[in-house]
């Protein structure tokens, strides 16, 4: 149903918000106990991915990762979380249109008075089944990307310099060009840990707080 793939932009978004709250919280040197905690702001949601491979250490191929897939995703997610029904959904799959009435959120004329009475606009918008399955793709790419930060950048945190990625290389979304080829023709060998990050191991943990360092 058209409908559940909405939904499912919706949550693979909101999976996106709360991965980088987890990450953000799990690096930070002093992490609050007590509300209020961090929530990430939707407008720099691939800017604090790249904030938090830098912190982690960790190597991207540019500094314009993610940027397109979130856009679009906040675009419909917005859409979509500012939904008041739906008018219309028409066709078949894979061809299907929906059609919703959303309220205006942070626009100029989002509202207007007349009277004492104030009155909220309302913006009619047509969302295909395609657009959807694109932006939904978007989303799990840069769910994959923070999966990658978690993991290499946490998890693998303690591994040496010299170890080879090959056996988990398939978690790794991107590729930097320093690495070579993406081939596995003949000779070809994966990626160390030291070609991940931006400066070697003990360098890196000797810069962090004592108490943020990874065990071995």
């Amino acid at each position: 149903m058209f409908e559940r793939l909405l939904w499912q932009v919706s949550g693979a978004w909101e999976t996106a918000i709360e991965e980088i709250r987890f990450l953000r919280y799990a690096t930070a040197e002093t992490p609050p106990t007590t509300a209020p905690f961090v929530h990430p702001d939707g407008e720099n949601v691939a800017r604090d991915m790249r904030r938090m491979a830098k912190n982690l250490n960790l190597v991207l191929p540019n500094d314009t990762m993610w940027t397109d897939e979130v856009k679009r995703a906040k675009a419909m997610r917005d859409d979509l979380g500012h939904m008041l029904h739906f008018k219309s959904m028409e066709g078949v799959t894979p061809n299907q249109t929906a059609t919703i009435l959303r309220v205006a959120y942070k626009e100029p004329d989002e509202m207007s008075t007349d009277g004492g009475w104030a009155r909220h606009e309302r913006r009619t918008v047509t969302i295909t089944e395609q657009e959807a399955r694109a932006v939904l793709a978007g989303l799990q790419y840069v769910n994959r990307g923070l999966f990658a930060l978690r993991k290499f950048g946490v998890e693998f945190s303690t591994w040496p310099d010299d170890r080879s990625v090959k056996d988990v290389l398939a978690i790794l979304p991107w590729w930097v060009d320093a690495w070579g080829s993406q081939l596995r023709d003949e000779g070809w060998t994966a990626p160390t840990m030291r070609q991940l990050r931006i400066r070697p191991k003990a360098e890196f943990d000797a810069s962090l707080p004592p108490e943020m360092r990874p065990e071995f």
